[in-house]
C-alpha cells in the first residue's frame, strides 16, 4: 500500500505542516530576475502560480518559491516516502525541485531534480534518487530523513517562466 501525504493543495493560507510558501529571486545576490508568485484559482481549483523573467545577467539566473518542511524542533523525516509528487503544468524547460537538508547552512547548497512539465495538469513523481547535488560544491549524500525545505525553481537560462502547482506532497 502506498503512503501519500499532501503538503499543500493551496486551498488554505498555510501548508499541512503549518508553514507558508515564500518567494525570492537572484536579486538577493545582485541578479536581475523578476518573480511573481500568488495563489490563484480556477473555479474550485486552487494553485500556486510562479512566473517571471529569469535572467543570467549580473551572475543571476533563478526565481523560486520555497516551503519549509522542517521546524525549529528538527528536520522532516521523509524516509518513509519514495519521493515528491506534484500536480503541475507550465511552459517549456528549466524547472527544478530543490531540496535542502539539515546541515546545509549556505544558501547556495541544495539538491536538485528536474520537473518535466507540459501545458496540461500532470501528476509528476520525483523519486528521492533523482535529487543530485546542486552546482556549488560537494555536499555528501542526499538524505530524505533530514529535509528542511522544498523549492520550486525556474533557473539556468534566460526565459519567461510560468509554472503552476495544484498539489504537492510525498508519495
Amino acid at each position: 500500500m502506498e503512503h501519500y501525504m499532501i503538503l499543500d493543495d493551496f486551498s488554505g493560507q498555510k501548508s499541512s505542516l503549518g508553514t507558508s510558501w515564500e518567494g525570492f529571486s537572484d536579486r538577493v545576490m545582485g541578479g536581475v530576475s523578476d518573480l511573481q508568485s500568488r495563489i490563484a484559482s480556477d473555479g474550485d481549483t486552487h494553485y500556486l502560480a510562479m512566473s517571471g523573467h529569469v535572467s543570467t545577467r549580473n551572475n543571476g539566473g533563478f526565481i523560486q518559491v520555497r516551503l519549509k518542511v522542517g521546524s525549529d524542533l528538527g528536520p522532516f523525516n521523509g524516509s518513509r516516502f519514495h519521493g515528491v509528487r506534484m500536480i503541475a503544468r507550465g511552459n517549456g524547460t528549466g524547472y527544478f525541485l530543490h531540496a535542502r537538508i539539515a546541515g546545509m547552512v549556505l544558501p547556495w547548497k541544495y539538491f536538485a531534480a528536474g520537473i518535466p512539465l507540459s501545458s496540461d495538469w500532470t501528476s509528476i513523481d520525483i523519486p528521492w534518487s533523482a535529487f543530485e547535488p546542486g552546482d556549488f560544491g560537494r555536499m555528501g549524500k542526499f538524505r530524505p530523513s533530514l529535509l528542511k525545505s522544498l523549492a520550486v525553481v525556474a533557473a539556468k537560462g534566460d526565459f519567461d517562466a510560468l509554472i503552476e502547482v495544484r498539489e504537492i506532497g510525498f508519495y
